[in-house]
C-alpha cells in the first residue's frame, strides 16, 4: 500500500485537523493528553522540588525509556488485540480490546484514538504505588514516574498524529505515523509499535510494507 493511499486527507472526516495550530489545539483540549500533562508536570515538579539530585536519578528512567518499544508491542498485541474466549459457556472479554477494536473499525473517528479514560482510574494509581514501594528512594520514583509519563504523553501524540489530516514535519513522527497507518490499513499483526518500533524490528513484525501480506480484516479484528 503506498503512502497515498493511506493520507488520511482521502477518507478522514472533513473537521479532522489539518493544520497543525488545529491539530496542537484538539490534542491538548482532549482529556487523555491533559491528563498525561497533568502527571508529567506534577511528577516533575516534585523531582525538582525534591532536589538532591545524583547520577542514580538517570538509571530509572534509562530503564523505562529501553524497555518502552517492548511495554507498548505487548500491550498492543495482548491487552488491546485480544479476542474473547468462552470458557464453561460463558464469554471472556474486556473493556479495553472492545474498545480497540471499535477503533479499527473506525480508525478516523478521533472519539475512539485516545487512551480510553477508564484506563487511568485503573493504571496510574497503580503504576504510581509500585514505583515507589519498588525504588529505593522517593527521588528516584517521581523521576521515574515523570519519564514514564512523557512517554506515555508521547505515545498518545504519535498515535493521534497517525488519525488525522495534518501530517507533521519532524521525519520521526512521519515514520511513526506511517507504519502505524500501515498496522490500520494493510495488516494489523505487524508494526506493533506506535512511538518507538524497536521490538519490532527485533521481534520480526516490522517487514518491508511492500512485502507484507494485506490480511484483509483490518477493520474487523474479530475476522468475522
Amino acid at each position: 500500500m503506498s503512502d497515498s493511499n493511506m493520507n488520511p486527507s482521502n477518507t478522514a472526516a472533513s473537521d479532522s485537523p489539518a493544520t497543525a495550530g488545529r491539530a496542537l489545539a484538539v490534542f491538548f483540549t482532549t482529556p487523555s493528553p491533559m491528563i498525561l500533562v497533568a502527571l508529567t508536570s506534577v511528577f516533575a515538579g516534585l523531582r525538582f522540588y525534591q532536589g538532591n539530585f545524583t547520577w542514580l536519578d538517570a538509571i530509572a528512567p534509562a530503564i523505562i525509556l529501553g524497555f518502552w518499544p517492548m511495554l507498548e508491542w505487548l500491550i498492543h498485541v495482548f491487552m488491546l488485540h485480544y479476542k474473547p474466549v468462552t470458557i464453561f459457556g460463558r464469554k471472556i472479554d474486556f473493556l479495553l480490546p472492545q474498545t480497540h477494536r471499535d477503533h479499527h473499525a473506525e480508525p478516523w473517528n478521533l472519539k475512539r484514538v485516545f487512551i480510553p479514560l477508564h484506563v487511568f482510574p485503573l493504571v496510574a494509581p497503580a503504576l504510581i504505588i509500585a514505583i515507589y514501594l519498588i525504588l529505593p528512594t522517593i527521588e528516584l520514583a517521581s523521576g521515574a514516574l515523570a519519564v514514564y509519563f512523557l512517554l506515555a504523553l508521547n505515545y498518545e501524540f504519535c498515535h493521534y498524529l497517525s488519525h488525522i489530516r495534518w501530517s507533521p514535519p519532524s521525519e520521526y513522527y512521519r515514520r511513526r505515523v506511517r507504519l502505524h497507518r500501515y498496522h490500520h490499513f494493510k495488516n494489523e499483526n505487524k508494526w506493533w509499535g506506535v512511538s518507538m518500533g524497536l521490538a519490532d524490528v527485533l521481534l520480526g513484525t516490522a517487514p518491508n510494507p511492500e512485502d507484507a501480506p494485506r490480511s484483509g480484516t483490518t477493520g474487523n479484528l474479530l475476522g468475522r
